[in-house]
């Protein structure tokens, strides 16, 4: 596990868009400003490592900004082109590869 600065909050521990109030805890790290991500890891394609996508918690990778890597052999998505984005609706992320942007090869 590592220690990383919370994506979605910058590190802040508070709302980053205040929805509640500009005083509520980030939901995401729960005020603590750092998370923890499994080893390996790599920045979330689905919202490009800033957990959120618009103004909500990224679903692929929880609002951390990070996904963690298998320790099987992967390859790129073949859906969206690793992009982890559903080609109908980039706000959504794709259905093959849960946002990802790989897959296991088996």
């Amino acid at each position: 596990m590592s220690k990383i600065t919370c994506s979605f909050c910058r590190g802040t521990g508070k709302d980053p868009f205040g929805i509640m109030s500009w005083q509520s805890v980030c939901s995401v790290c729960g005020g603590k400003g750092v998370v923890d991500v499994p080893k390996p890891y790599r920045v979330c394609p689905h919202c490009g490592g800033t957990g959120a996508v618009k103004t909500f918690t990224c679903t692929s990778c929880k609002g951390k900004g990070y996904v963690p890597l298998p320790s099987s052999p992967i390859v790129t998505c073949p859906e969206c082109r690793g992009s982890g984005d559903d080609q109908s609706n980039p706000s959504l992320d794709c259905l093959k590869c849960h946002g990802k942007g790989f897959v296991i090869t088996v």
